[in-house]
């Protein structure tokens, strides 16, 4: 089964219940606001709201987060996520309703003026903080003498809270923070270093300085300009069709020479290449040694037939603040790319620190001149791209190095920056 949408806490606590389960779940990088007309006719068909995530069974989409949660409980291989008897159930529905109607849409809303989703109103950002404190003060008692919201064990709950919490402790929990809510920070820290949550989200992480709320102005959405609506042309009177022409053995204008068939890309007209992209994919994907995966590529490299560059966003203001918001942007970037895996591999990531995160990355890809894929992206001007010579500067090898073989998340640093999300375009 498929869970489609950017990641995000939603997206996140329908993977950690997977895990719980024991139910194998893909993910599929989706955002309606980013999406072709044509994806985002083909994903109503699936939700007509338009909304993320949904999930994909062998009977069909199932949306609304919080049904594909008690769904995925359901088909637990003996976990018991659900809770253990029909008095729990009641218990976790009850929690997953007072994190949907409650918990959630205060934090939203506060945490909305500090990531930049609408505008800073120090009314409004007050209000949100006194009702997210409010649901916190409530769920201090819950689970101050309980591990679990609800029996001895984790269930969707649990799995509907802390993946919620996991931000705020990321962004909001100072020493204020914790000193007013200690048993939640202790619950969520503990729930969160299980394994199930951390390969989903990653290391617990609690901030030392909370970040504020964002006052600048909002990063507009980076669309091409609309078209003018062409003027209404009046009504032509309908003519008669004229009449069909006898069919002969040749049309007088047909061409004698045969059609010839269409090139569907410009790459596939180049030169044949003695580099096989294709094999390299496999080869450095599954070699346990990068370093040495990467030194077989340049000793394989047809730098005729291929390039190698390097990429960097160009962020507007607001952009890069926040980790997720971040790896989801590029996620976008990523999705409208998906006709240019045949000819190109990249690796690509956010790195830096919040709330001054960078999206950078390397890619070898087919000829030596920025593709159409790329200058057609709806997103391509903001994406800055230089052509590296590998196979004569030292300098461009250790970019290409750095990228390709520093993955350890939160630890590793490339070009001076720490690695926070890393992906291969492959």
């Amino acid at each position: 089964m498929k869970v489609i949408g950017n990641f995000g806490s939603r997206v996140g606590k329908l993977l950690v219940a997977g895990r719980y389960a024991e139910v194998e779940l893909q993910q599929e990088d989706f955002h309606p606001r980013t999406a072709s007309e044509e994806a985002l006719k083909e994903f109503k068909k699936k939700n007509p709201n338009a909304k993320i995530p949904i999930l994909e069974t062998p009977e069909g989409a199932i949306y609304e987060s919080n049904a594909i949660l008690r769904y995925i409980a359901r088909l637990s291989k003996g976990a018991k996520i659900y809770g253990a008897n029909k008095w729990e159930e009641s218990q976790v529905d009850q929690y997953l309703d007072w994190a949907s109607t409650l918990l959630e849409p205060a934090y939203f809303a506060y945490i909305g003026q500090i990531v930049g989703y609408f505008p800073h109103k120090e009314e409004a950002f007050t209000q949100a903080r006194e009702k997210f404190h409010g649901a916190l003060r409530v769920l201090e008692e819950l689970v101050k003498t309980n591990k679990f919201l609800v029996g001895s064990q984790v269930t969707i709950a649990d799995i509907q809270v802390v993946s919620t919490l996991l931000f705020a402790l990321r962004y909001l929990a100072d020493a204020s923070f914790t000193s007013q809510f200690p048993n939640v920070v202790k619950y969520v820290q503990t729930l969160a270093g299980e394994s199930q949550f951390t390969e989903v989200f990653g290391r617990v992480v609690v901030c030392k300085t909370p970040i504020g709320p964002y006052t600048g102005a909002l990063p507009e959405e980076k669309k091409p300009e609309a078209k003018k609506a062409a003027a209404p042309q009046p009504k032509k009177e309908k003519q008669a069709p004229a009449p069909k022409k006898e069919k002969k053995e040749k049309d007088e204008d047909e061409d004698d020479e045969p059609k010839k068939d269409k090139v569907l890309n410009p790459l596939d007209s180049l030169p044949p290449s003695s580099f096989n992209l294709f094999d390299f994919k496999t080869l450095f994907v599954n070699h346990p040694d990068k370093k040495e995966a990467l030194r077989v590529f340049w000793e394989q490299l047809d730098d005729q037939g291929y390039s190698v560059w390097r990429m960097e966003y160009e962020k507007a203001e607001g952009e890069g603040r926040v980790g997720f918001l971040t790896s989801n942007l590029l996620g976008g970037f990523l999705q409208r790319l998906e006709t240019f895996r045949k000819y190109s591999f990249g690796v690509v990531g956010v790195y830096g620190d919040e709330p001054n995160l960078e999206i950078r990355g390397c890619w070898v890809w087919r000829g030596n001149e920025i593709p159409f894929e790329i200058k057609d992206h709806p997103s391509g001007e903001w994406y800055k791209f230089r052509k590296l010579d590998v196979k004569n500067s030292e300098a461009d090898r250790k970019i290409q190095e750095e990228y390709w073989t520093k993955w350890e998340e939160d630890v590793d640093q490339v070009e001076g920056l720490t690695v926070r999300d890393v992906k291969y375009f492959k």
